[in-house]
């Protein structure tokens, strides 16, 4: 075989295998679907101690889209508690927080999930794109999802749950109800938690604003500690290992941004309700 042969099939095989990893990047490269914009719609936290807009101001701040990677959410993101909401003190948090935040709770609001996590964010002073790679972390989005399994002799089970063992966490943010605010179903936060979508977000993002602003039982250290106060929500206490990694977890999901490819692609142009 002459060189000028070998040269041309060495050519050849070169293109074939070149346009092979094209067509296998092709048909597995991430096509974007969702219209966010990359950074969220607010990337800095309200400061600590600072007024916070009105659940009323938020609804007009929402952009609208009929994007939604979560259809299954569909009944709990359309159903929203009666007014007033009544709910029992939480222990874990001070006076002020049971007088300014506690009361604040309403769940008062409908949308497609991520219209809801908008308004979530805005009403107790988060960037969005935390809360919504906080959801990834805990839920995938879907509020169906429940966790932290123990056995029934823990007397830890939901009212009505038979099952054994029964989870214990229920929501986008997966609230442990037997700490929201405790075991008594008295003015519990469950079921609430699992079965509205607006109300699970409202009630999650008060208490990390209570830590954030420094009003939970760790004090006045947790003030200002963004990622902090995301590790106490998943460990119940301040700076322990699991809740470092959890907090660590969910940075990973920030700068991945999976939500941006999820459910099926929609305009990019969105209006503020």
């Amino acid at each position: 075989m002459s060189t000028r042969s070998r040269v041309l099939i060495g050519v050849g095989v070169a293109a074939v295998v070149v346009a092979g990893v094209a067509g296998y990047l092709a048909l597995n490269q991430k096509h974007r679907n969702s219209p966010l914009p990359d950074d969220g719609y607010v990337t800095m936290a309200v400061k600590p101690g600072a007024a916070l807009p009105s659940e009323a101001e938020c609804a007009r701040r929402v952009h609208r889209s009929p994007w939604e990677p979560r259809p299954d959410n569909a009944e709990a993101n359309r159903t929203t508690p009666e007014q007033p909401v009544e709910l029992a003190d939480n222990s874990s948090f001070d006076e002020k927080w049971q007088q300014k935040y506690k009361t604040r709770i309403t769940g008062n609001f409908t949308g497609t999930t991520d219209e809801i996590i908008q308004w979530a964010a805005c009403k107790w002073g988060f960037p969005d794109n935390v809360v919504r790679a906080q959801a990834v972390e805990e839920s995938h989005w879907h509020m169906s999802a429940e966790s932290d399994d123990e056995p029934r002799s823990n007397d830890h089970c939901a009212p009505g749950d038979d099952r054994d063992p029964c989870p214990t966490s229920f929501g986008m943010l997966q609230i442990k109800w037997y700490f929201n605010p405790s075991t008594d179903p008295e003015g519990n936060s469950y079921p609430m938690s699992k079965t509205m979508t607006a109300f699970s977000l409202d009630y999650a993002l008060a208490a990390q604003r209570g830590c954030y602003d420094g009003l939970s039982f760790e004090g006045a250290k947790t003030r200002g500690d963004l990622w902090g106060c995301l590790g106490m929500w998943f460990s119940g206490e301040w700076d322990t290992d699991g809740g470092n990694e959890y907090a660590s977890r969910v940075k990973h999901r920030l700068d991945a941004k999976d939500w941006l490819y999820w459910g099926k692609k929609v305009p990019t142009s969105t209006t503020a309700g």
